[in-house]
């Protein structure tokens, strides 16, 4: 069952990575899957309600950050899902291992951007000198200097999220 689960897993981050979306339908079969392995345990019940509870919470802060435009709304579904497939006691554990993962992968999208563009580091660099100099009086000068940086770094969070599970499962062993 963990393996159609991982199968899961990775259809959600290739199809984020591709497109920028998470299919539903690939949540909803997340979910399912999830509860019939959980059904499977020694306190199936017990299993189930700490693993809803998990997704619950998971959701809660995700939809808060969602509302801070901080993520994406399928994302939230994800984590919510996420929360139920890792349950309660390996929540601050899979949390820990997704920021680490969002970390690692957020410096390498950097790097890759300023490869790309290498004067967007000193468009970046003036953009906050402004902001720590003039507070909010920066604004006209800072209209001008967003107006040359027309590139907007999209990185999708499935992979991110898939990536934290991964270690997470290879560094505490333990992971459904």
């Amino acid at each position: 069952m963990e393996y159609l689960i991982w199968a899961g897993l990775l259809i959600v981050a290739t199809t984020d990575a591709r497109e920028h979306r998470i299919p539903n339908i690939a949540l909803f079969y997340l979910l399912i899957v999830t509860l019939i392995n959980q059904s499977f345990s020694v306190h199936p019940l017990t299993t189930i309600g700490s693993s809803l509870l998990a997704g619950f919470v998971m959701f809660s802060v995700s939809l808060l950050l969602h509302f801070l435009r901080a993520m994406a709304p399928g994302d939230v579904k994800l984590l919510g899902i996420v929360g139920v497939i890792v349950g309660w006691g390996q929540l601050m554990n899979t949390t820990f291992w997704i920021a680490v993962s969002t970390v690692i992968v957020g410096l390498l999208y950097g790097a890759i951007r300023l490869a790309e563009d290498p004067d967007s580091l000193q468009q970046l660099f003036q953009k906050y000198t402004m902001l720590f100099a003039y507070g909010k009086n920066a604004n006209t000068s800072l209209n001008v200097i967003s107006k040359n940086d027309t590139k907007v770094l999209r990185m999708p969070f499935a992979p991110i999220v898939v990536i934290g599970l991964a270690m997470q499962s290879f560094y505490s062993g333990v992971l459904f």
